[in-house]
């Protein structure tokens, strides 16, 4: 099965945000559990405080059981809060966080943020 290789997406969303605004900076970490991986982002300003939180979600992690809770909680610490899925999954993981409770958060396409992923074998 091939798979986004989550860390090439990781990267060139990090390096398009400190491009475009050199007074960011972002700290991202790649999760995994037996299935998927998925990142998140911190983008910090210029006192190096989080002015926001960007969940990276693959072809299925976004199925995780607790990845909408998660993004509910960043919302509730305050933080603006984007979820990056893959563009052939928005309309399933649009339908699955309306149904768990969407609080908040905003969805993009990669193609939305110009991520073209690679895919690891």
């Amino acid at each position: 099965m091939e798979m986004i290789d989550i860390r090439s997406v990781l990267a060139a969303r990090a390096e398009s945000l400190t491009s475009r605004d050199p007074d960011l900076a972002v700290q991202y970490t790649v999760y995994s559990d037996d299935k998927n991986e998925w990142g998140i982002m911190h983008v910090l300003g210029r006192d190096d405080r989080v002015v926001g939180v960007e969940f990276f979600e693959t072809e299925d992690s976004w199925k995780r059981p607790n990845a909408v809770r998660d993004y509910n909680l960043a919302v509730d610490e305050g933080y603006p809060v984007a979820v990056i899925v893959p563009d052939n999954s928005f309309a399933e993981f649009r339908r699955l966080a309306v149904d768990q409770g969407i609080e908040g958060f905003t969805t993009y396409l990669y193609s939305d943020l110009d991520i073209r992923p690679a895919i690891r074998a």
